[in-house]
């Protein structure tokens, strides 16, 4: 059986999670591991051209760091949608 649930923010954490894959080369690299640090993002995979950044976080950081990265150029992107879950005592 699937329930749904309309959770209101004050009573729920929310998150998004977002692997995006960005070119990169030994100029950039250093540069977008910066923005990754600041958003307490993670660098999860390096290749010769490009890394791939794990971000757990709400909906508009995600759209923050990928609009940051997006001068890089985005390869590729997967993200869940917003998931949430009630907070402790809000049962």
């Amino acid at each position: 059986t699937l329930k749904v649930f309309d959770l209101p923010k004050d009573k729920s954490v929310e998150r998004e999670l977002a692997l995006i894959k960005v070119s990169a080369n030994e100029k950039t690299r250093t540069e977008i591991t910066q923005i990754v640090d600041v958003f307490g993002a993670k660098v999860v995979d390096v290749s010769e051209g490009s890394l791939i950044v794990e971000i757990s976080d709400e909906s508009f950081r995600v759209d923050d760091i990928e609009e940051m990265l997006r001068k890089y150029g985005i390869k590729e992107m997967v993200r869940t949608g917003r998931i949430a879950i009630l907070r402790g005592g809000s049962e």
